[in-house]
């Protein structure tokens, strides 16, 4: 059996300490050990003048080795960029130049996203010629003071495995970061692939939102069964019939930058998640100027930009038919948003569950039970801190007092400064993504029922009816100790104030 790996020039120095575990490794995901003096190495030569324009993305280069068994193409392995470019360092060194190793330098951070859609396309290039290549990944940096352990890159990991494509020495990472969300490979057996659409979707989420200086991409869940005229003024629960048909699922994202190769693995693993569990989906891309702006307060000129071609293309040889949602259809979606207010005002209805949904998604909640961590969607509700029909009651002097604090304000600002008026108020209030959070059915019903609380000044859960002994003892043994800190704004806190003066007082 003869053995040849081919490294493109531009990354010989740095792909040449490891190739042979990286082939290694492939092999031995079929059983099979190899021995790496057997294995011969090919330069495969770019034309240019620097290691730059070697790399240049009008050029052939991807970030890979190529494993050749017999003269037929056998694996394809992805490589992260690095921090310790060997090429770059020589190519200075020989210019009389001071590379920083290791630091932030031309290919400096070892992401493995960015770039990424080179390796897939000349896989998927080559796979009509070798339909038996197998792509496979392989990070550099382990162990170093770099990034291949951080939040955003674990995501990557996660997304590829779903997507059917391995990481050959993904044992060396922790995913450390990942335990706040529930996952380490210890507790899943080394079973990296997201087994929910919306555990996928919780965790975009969460890690989006950790990132302060950008408005989150997020889902809308349109429901073609919504009935406005259903809805009534109190807490009642949701309609216990789940039906994926009447459903459709709308995934607004960004592509500045960056963003392009973040969101292309994002839109196909969400694409492969949704399609096997048979949900509608699609997507929105907005170019308007309003959308997506950096923090508006730093005046960024910056603004988001269509995939580049490169992506586009890829998805077509992917097989995946991603659709942006138009103009005309944001238009529409504007338009049912608006004829559920005029029905809802003309019949004195301030309650909009869907609207009241997907203000809690664009906020960044993910859907799962605040109290006992449940993500099982089909069981999930939306439940008011503030209650519907307590809003509904309030007098006027009672609401203009909420909506005059400071951070309240915006909810009921109109850029056309038209008067709003005391249901116009109401419907906001009660409507608004700060006033809610995901419960289970069990403790949605519990909390309507006032058997527990939130403090208003940290989130902490109070348990109200201590003399019932079963109660306390379920409730202690399935709950979370306070909301987290992304959930508990100032708003949210207003919201949890306003209802404990409504109830009896927690203790």
């Amino acid at each position: 059996m003869e053995i040849k790996a081919k490294i493109f020039n531009s990354n010989w120095e740095t792909y040449k300490k490891i190739y042979k575990d990286a082939i290694k490794r492939a092999y031995r995901k079929e059983g099979i050990e190899i021995d790496e003096k057997k294995i011969t190495l090919e330069k495969d030569c770019i034309q240019g003048k620097n290691i730059r324009a070697q790399r240049a993305p009008s050029s052939r280069h991807s970030r890979t080795i190529s494993v050749y068994e017999n003269e037929e193409l056998k694996y394809i392995i992805g490589i992260s960029n690095t921090a310790y470019d060997e090429d770059k360092r020589k190519e200075q060194k020989e210019k009389g130049e001071k590379y920083v190793y290791g630091n932030n330098n031309f290919h400096s951070n070892s992401y493995l996203c960015q770039g990424i859609n080179k390796i897939f396309e000349y896989y998927y290039n080559e796979k009509r010629r070798y339909p038996n290549v197998k792509l496979y990944f392989y990070l550099l940096d382990i162990g170093k003071k770099s990034y291949p352990d951080n939040l955003s890159n674990n995501l990557t990991y996660r997304e590829l495995y779903t997507l059917g494509f391995e990481i050959l020495n993904i044992d060396s990472i922790t995913f450390h970061d990942f335990k706040p969300l529930g996952f380490s490979p210890k507790k899943y057996k080394n079973m990296y692939a997201y087994t929910s659409f919306n555990k996928f979707a919780n965790d975009i989420l969460y890690i989006s939102m950790k990132n302060s200086g950008n408005a989150p991409a997020y889902l809308q869940c349109i429901d073609s069964d919504f009935n406005i005229e259903k809805e009534k003024n109190e807490e009642e629960g949701e309609n216990r019939n789940w039906n994926t048909t009447t459903k459709e699922y709308i995934y607004t994202f960004k592509t500045l930058g960056a963003q392009s190769y973040d969101n292309f693995l994002v839109i196909w693993t969400l694409h492969t998640l949704a399609k096997r569990e048979n949900k509608k989906l699609k997507f929105a891309f907005l170019k308007e100027r309003f959308n997506f702006r950096l923090h508006p307060l730093q005046g960024d000129e910056k603004f988001t930009q269509d995939f580049p071609d490169s992506i586009t293309r890829l998805f077509e040889k992917i097989g995946i038919d991603i659709k942006y949602e138009t103009t005309e259809e944001v238009r529409q979606q504007i338009n049912r948003e608006m004829q559920q207010y005029d029905t809802a005002k003309s019949k004195g209805i301030i309650r909009n569950q869907e609207l009241f949904k997907n203000n809690m998604r664009k906020k960044g909640l993910q859907t799962k039970c605040y109290l006992c961590g449940c993500e099982v969607e089909e069981i999930l509700e939306a439940a008011h801190l503030w209650g519907v029909a307590e809003i509904k009651k309030a007098n006027a002097n009672n609401i203009n007092r909420v909506c005059k604090i400071p951070c309240m304000q915006d909810l009921i600002e109109d850029p056309l400064q038209v008067k709003k008026d005391l249901f116009d108020k109401k419907y906001a209030l009660a409507n608004s993504g700060d006033n809610g959070i995901w419960l289970c059915r069990n403790h949605h019903g519990l909390f309507d029922r006032k058997f527990y609380c939130f403090e208003a000044k940290d989130g902490k859960v109070l348990l109200q009816k201590e003399e019932n002994e079963t109660f306390m003892k379920y409730m202690k043994e399935n709950l979370y100790q306070s909301l987290p800190k992304e959930v508990l704004t100032e708003k949210t806190k207003v919201y949890l104030q306003e209802r404990k003066k409504e109830t009896v007082s927690c203790s």
